[in-house]
């Protein structure tokens, strides 16, 4: 198995059974199954919401939770579910097609 992070929260794989699930009850292979299950995150939050949430998780990883919290403000940001692709097009302004998989990215809202 490769060396690989959740796409959500950053943790580590270090077995296939920390995957998640996709709707059909395969593994996902992007994201941790204490993020995904069932096809769906199961914390519907803001990046910033779930950094806070992450940080309480600080002494896991081997860190105070400051130190996690900084690692995660500095991380998220660059992890599939957070990261926002939308083109110049896309961002400002409504784009039905956008595939960003950012929660925050409203430009498939009109």
């Amino acid at each position: 198995m490769e060396s690989k992070i959740c796409q959500s929260c950053g943790m580590p794989f270090e077995s296939e059974e920390q995957f998640g699930t996709n709707q059909d009850g395969s593994a996902n292979l992007d994201y941790c199954k204490y993020c995904f299950e069932n096809g769906e995150f199961k914390d519907k939050v803001s990046m910033e919401q779930y950094i806070d949430m992450c940080s309480e998780y600080g002494s896991q990883a081997g860190m105070t939770n400051e130190e996690m919290k900084a690692y995660c403000t500095k991380l998220f940001p660059t992890l599939k579910r957070w990261k926002c692709t939308c083109t110049d097009e896309c961002a400002s302004g409504y784009n039905p097609n956008c595939d960003c998989t950012n929660p925050e990215c409203h430009c498939r809202e009109k």
